[in-house]
């Protein structure tokens, strides 16, 4: 599937399915195809975390500036959301981030991982190491409802392709500064 395919139209207008379509394009990609699983992965940022500027595929760094998260490109130029309230937080340094947690209008987590610089001492585009999508499971009850957050690697997975689900606590600094953690499960 060809994420490039897809117009604004479609994507405002029925966003789930999109949602869903782009991320089984980045989780059928066996493990193996490394540059096609990174360019789906980027390409499934431009489409739920857009830049002003540019795209994720040409970024060569990304950098926590105050309370928000800049991309810069080989050019010099830099970037930062189209919607920079999606920036929550981040983990390692502000100059050198980790990983960034970016939440979409419904509330809903991802975690893009970057990867080791390489040391060529050329200007590279940054890897991403993983992204991670949290989802909630909700377990009916009589008097309730209990719900567990999960969180699928769409760039991590099994020689066959298929993602990996994990339910772990997970602590990053807030783009404020303060502490900012995601536990793993919670009421509704």
């Amino acid at each position: 599937m060809n994420m490039q395919t897809f117009d604004n139209n479609e994507i405002q207008t029925n966003t789930a399915p999109f949602i869903a379509n782009a991320v089984f394009a980045v989780e059928a990609i066996n493990a193996e195809q490394s540059a096609e699983k990174q360019l789906k992965a980027k390409q499934l940022l431009d489409r739920l975390f857009p830049l002003e500027n540019g795209s994720h595929s040409d970024v060569t760094a990304y950098v926590i500036d105050y309370r928000h998260v800049m991309a810069y490109f080989k050019d010099g130029r830099h970037s930062g959301l189209k919607h920079p309230k999606h920036f929550v937080a981040f983990t390692g340094e502000k100059e050198d981030p980790h990983s960034i947690v970016l939440r979409d209008g419904n509330g809903s987590h991802m975690e893009v991982l970057f990867g080791h610089h390489k040391g060529t001492g050329a200007v590279e585009h940054i890897d991403i190491d993983d992204i991670q999508m949290e989802t909630c499971t909700t377990f009916p009850q009589a008097d309730s409802s209990a719900a567990m957050r999960h969180w699928i690697s769409l760039v991590k997975g099994d020689q066959k392709g298929r993602p990996c689900a994990c339910s772990e606590d997970k602590e990053y600094t807030a783009k404020n500064g303060d502490d900012y953690r995601l536990d793993c499960c919670f009421k509704l």
